[in-house]
């Protein structure tokens, strides 16, 4: 799979499709394989991590799509390579707004480069794998950003992590790195007159890191 992310990355989230010890501790986490309801969301780190410039890191998968179905027999590798062969398909091709966004966020900083190319030096992941009953909600559990979020960022130490979106941002409270804040890439907050100005601050931002490095 052209598009599979660092062994590093993937012996921390391949424990998810155990599945996730956190199943029956958090009360929102779904897994249903059949329903398309396995942690996903995340791609890219696919060359050296310590090529890796951004993390984009975003609340959590939306509801899955509607030809989106897993084998639930499937191994946990195979599932983890399914999940990513589906994600790179959705920001390949532009699925959804967000999926689009995020692809225009990185052409301006890396307008040069093709996107598998641009996938070697970007990390995007959700702040928690699985997604939710209420995407627009609030939600104040961190139990999977403690146990794979954390884990993730570690991992990359050249990267500066921008925060999309309310959740996110709450996702990365006590995660010791430094990040940016700025606008969900999905609606609503994508709706808001604020949110292309704060995309454009953070691009800023990391160019200014990269020309001060």
């Amino acid at each position: 799979m052209r598009a599979r992310p660092n062994a590093a990355l993937i012996d921390v989230l391949q424990d998810a499709y155990a599945p996730c010890c956190n199943f029956g501790v958090c009360r929102e986490a779904r897994w249903h394989p059949s329903e398309g309801h396995i942690p996903r969301g995340f791609l890219g780190a696919t060359g050296d991590l310590s090529g890796v410039e951004l993390i984009m890191l975003f609340a959590e998968p939306g509801k899955p799509h509607t030809e989106e179905r897993y084998d639930a027999n499937a191994s946990p590798a195979a599932l983890l390579d399914a999940s990513v062969e589906h994600t790179y398909k959705c920001f390949s091709t532009g699925t959804d707004r967000c999926h689009q966004n995020a692809t225009w966020f990185l052409q301006q900083l890396y307008p040069a480069l093709s996107f598998d190319e641009q996938l070697q030096h970007v990390w995007m992941t959700e702040g928690r794998l699985c997604s939710i009953a209420n995407e627009i909600g609030r939600t104040r559990d961190r139990t999977c950003a403690k146990h794979y979020l954390a884990r993730q960022i570690d991992l990359l130490p050249n990267a500066m992590t921008v925060a999309f979106g309310g959740k996110a941002h709450h996702y990365m409270q006590g995660v010791n790195a430094r990040w940016i804040k700025a606008f969900a890439l999905s609606p609503l907050g994508a709706n808001q007159k604020r949110a292309k100005p704060s995309w454009t601050e953070a691009i800023a931002q990391i160019k200014a890191r990269r020309r001060a490095s």
